[in-house]
């Protein structure tokens, strides 16, 4: 049975295997040459030799190579093999691979979106070996909204020693979208290898922004010298350069609210951490929270503020911040986690947060919603003190409902037989008083017994008092260096080395029990700073140190077992 599972287990894996496709880059168009990467799972796999056959028709494939990196990544290794294929679509359109079967791997379909050629050099009929071309995604813009320059560079014959300057625009942001691409494209009959690159520009300010133009140089063969005595060509240097754009930047829009945040996208998340996350008063719960903008950059996403909620107390962390770069421009994310610490048990609800944005796509006022949440909160956990209290009582209730019971019988008692009790009521007053007169005497010759046992009450209470002072020494000195992790973890640390405290599991149920007002407010406000550490004022726990003194003291032994009282 157990050789049948390790098959069924293997062949599940084998099934599972899947080939995955990959292109070059995300913008492709016609008479353009690309890149097809098929990623296998097994060697197995790549040993069968493959055809081409299943790629579409109206592909041209230009060259098959095969591929097997390895390599190291946070000291594990990581290897990918397979096949890339060499292609060039000729005409526009939208092309299928179908699911195809590699051995005992499969792919599943697989849609490649050719668009239609860019017309920048269909006019061209300069016999340039090199030409420089720039293009504008937008003709006007919003302030602080992203605009994209692609930059090309044409060649139909080898250059070296080439640079391109940065773009430079007076009033505005610019950051480089990711690393040049390279492909090769054919206009005609001329073949030219194609450097693009691509810049996310941010205007700063309404009015005219002015783009100046990018020079790029380089060395080519001349052709129309002729070689040296030593047999070495003869280069000449070239220099090209783009146009100066003028682009129209509007000013935000009157009826735009704030704060002003114009892109193409922008999305609010919200997750538990752990996700099937609990809720108990006074034990903190971690709430990650993403803003997702396209088209901004990082330092654009708003600092988001939190309404106050009844019965919750939100505590929020340093914020991490990612810009990621694509094709299509700059996407930032807001990354804040959240310890949300509930005051009250029961249902509690957390309002929806919202957000206004201009969606450059409409050119209208758009909102990103996080819709409210409800959390059901247990309540706090039952101490064992408060467990141990009710079973006392009701012992105590049944002695007292005892002693009531059997005072009534002796009363009956009493009436029954009182006629037989005359002459020893005589012998009772005389016991008594000679019992009186011992107890008289006992008193004045022990004066040193009862003063003995007085000191050695006061002794133990003041030891114990003693202990509990000497226990708090290290915690009061994490609080005097500002050291709160390590107050916090010393406080709890205490608390469960003492009989009477040993319950507490958070700073909430310690606070809870706090009598003392001052004491309550510095636990507070440690809490706030361990789930809070990007406040801008530090913790300082020299108040904290100060009212130490007034935490929850143990009772004295002596006091407990003390003689009841005689009179109430």
């Amino acid at each position: 049975m157990y050789g049948l599972l390790i098959i069924g287990l293997f062949f599940t894996q084998v099934l599972e295997a899947k080939v995955q496709y990959f292109l070059d880059r995300g913008e492709i168009r016609e008479n353009e040459t690309f890149r097809l990467k098929i990623v296998v799972q097994s060697p197995s796999t790549l040993a069968n030799a493959l055809t081409l056959d299943f790629l579409p028709e109206e592909l041209e494939r230009l060259s098959l190579q095969q591929f097997n990196n390895s390599t190291m990544i946070d000291g594990k290794f990581h290897s990918e093999m397979g096949w890339e294929v060499k292609l060039l679509a000729r005409q526009a359109g939208t092309y299928t691979v179908p699911a195809t079967k590699f051995g005992s791997e499969t792919a599943d379909s697989f849609t490649i979106r050719i668009l239609p050629a860019i017309d920048e050099l269909k006019e061209d009929n300069s016999p340039a070996k090199v030409k420089l071309r720039a293009a504008l995604n937008l003709e006007e813009v919003y302030v602080q909204q992203q605009l994209i320059l692609t930059v090309r560079i044409y060649r139909s014959v080898v250059t070296r020693h080439e640079s391109l300057t940065l773009p430079k625009a007076t009033g505005a942001v610019l950051e480089q979208l990711g690393d040049d691409r390279t492909f090769e494209m054919v206009q005609g009959n001329t073949s030219y290898r194609v450097v693009e690159r691509q810049f996310a520009i941010f205007p700063q300010q309404s009015g005219e922004l002015l783009i100046e133009p990018m020079t790029y140089t380089a060395t080519i063969l001349d052709e129309n010298q002729s070689s040296n005595p030593w047999g070495l060509s003869r280069t000449k240097p070239i220099s090209l350069s783009t146009p100066q754009y003028k682009v129209t930047v509007k000013p935000k829009p009157v009826s735009a609210e704030e704060p002003w945040l114009p892109a193409t996208n922008l999305k609010l998340e919200a997750n538990w951490l752990p996700a099937n996350q609990t809720f108990e008063v006074g034990t903190p719960a971690t709430l990650e929270f993403k803003i997702k903008g396209t088209g901004l950059l990082q330092t654009q996403l708003p600092n988001i503020t939190f309404p106050e909620v009844d019965g919750v107390k939100i505590y929020r962390d340093t914020p991490e911040f990612q810009q990621l770069i694509n094709r299509l421009g700059v996407t930032s994310h807001h990354i804040e986690k959240l310890a949300i610490v509930p005051s009250q048990s029961g249902e509690v609800s957390i309002p929806e947060v919202r957000i206004p944005w201009w969606n450059t796509v409409t050119d209208k006022q758009d909102y990103a919603v996080l819709p409210p949440m409800t959390i059901e909160v247990k309540p706090q956990a039952q101490t064992s003190q408060e467990a141990s209290t009710q079973p006392v009582i009701s012992n105590k209730t049944n002695n007292e409902q005892k002693i009531n019971e059997t005072g009534a019988a002796q009363a009956d008692n009493v009436k029954t037989t009182e006629e037989t009790l005359n002459i020893w009521q005589i012998i009772s007053i005389i016991l008594a008083a000679l019992w009186l007169l011992t107890l008289i005497l006992w008193r004045f010759t022990k004066p040193k017994q009862y003063g003995s046992d007085n000191n050695v009450m006061t002794s133990s209470s003041n030891q114990l008092d003693q202990n509990f002072k000497a226990s708090l020494s290290d915690i009061e000195r994490a609080c005097k260096n500002n050291d709160a992790k390590t107050a916090h973890q010393l406080l709890l640390q205490w608390c469960r080395s003492q009989p009477h405290l040993n319950h507490i599991q958070n700073l909430g149920q310690l606070k809870q029990m706090a009598k003392n007002t001052e004491l309550a407010n510095q636990l507070e406000h440690l809490q706030a700073s361990l789930y809070s550490p990007g406040r801008e004022r530090p913790w300082q726990g020299q108040e904290l140190a100060n009212a130490l003194q007034h935490l929850p003291k143990p009772s004295s032994d002596k006091d407990e077992q003390g003689l009841p009282k005689l009179y109430s």
